[in-house]
């Protein structure tokens, strides 16, 4: 084998497609580019989903739901919720020793992220009493945690409860006021606030059980938390 002797693999390298070299051959005239319109244009660009002038399709469909723009609402309405069984529950409270299960917990566990939101289900059965805070009940669970001598928080975030009452002027809130405004959450249930974003409005909080730092910010606005039980 030389040097002179190497040569490409056969089909490996083709000849550059020559147009516009005149009719002889055979890719003279249109030069490939067909009769008229923009296409046969030099410069010619097109944008995304144009469809030639008439109205895209994307704008032909009806629109359908609403997402609040502020941004105190935006982290606070999760499309879908994880689930975590009664089952689910039990056993991370027998593996891991507790008798209380909230977001903090699940979190420092390694459980769910930052952003998680999620639901108790009444799949499964508890074996004790245990208080577990979570976004959302099914009806049965609740009960099933409140029979077993537990109790059910709904937790909510300290922004959130700021929210509601910069929105409709409100200098106390309390679980009666927030049953008004969150559809999850009857007169009777028990509230668990915990803490995210800066607390810059004055009200008095009433509430189940809160955290230290949601306590601390609303007592440095000026606000009162009271402890029910």
């Amino acid at each position: 084998m030389k040097l002179s002797n190497l040569k490409p693999a056969k089909g490996s390298v083709r000849n550059r497609k020559r147009i516009a070299r005149g009719p002889g051959s055979g890719r003279g005239g249109t030069s490939t580019r067909g009769h008229k319109g923009a296409k046969s244009r030099s410069g010619y660009s097109s944008k995304r989903a144009f469809e030639g002038g008439q109205m895209p399709l994307q704008m032909r469909l009806p629109k359908r739901g609403f997402k609040n723009t502020n941004r105190r609402y935006q982290s606070y309405s999760a499309v879908t919720y994880r689930p975590f069984n009664m089952s689910d529950l039990a056993d991370i409270a027998a593996k891991y020793k507790i008798t209380s299960i909230d977001f903090a917990t699940l979190y420092e566990l390694g459980i769910i992220s930052k952003t998680t939101q999620y639901k108790v289900l009444a799949n499964g059965e508890l074996k004790g009493a245990l208080d577990v805070s979570a976004h959302r009940f099914s009806g049965t669970a609740k009960k099933a945690i409140e029979a077993a001598g537990g109790n059910a928080y709904h937790l909510l975030k300290v922004s959130q409860v700021q929210g509601i009452a910069h929105a409709y002027k409100l200098e106390k809130i309390d679980a009666a006021v927030l049953s008004q405004y969150f559809s999850s959450i009857e007169e009777g249930d028990k509230i668990h606030v915990i803490a995210e974003g800066e607390v810059r409005l004055k009200f008095d909080l009433d509430v189940h059980k809160i955290s230290a730092e949601a306590q601390k910010a609303v007592e440095a606005a000026g606000g009162k938390v009271t402890i029910v039980k």
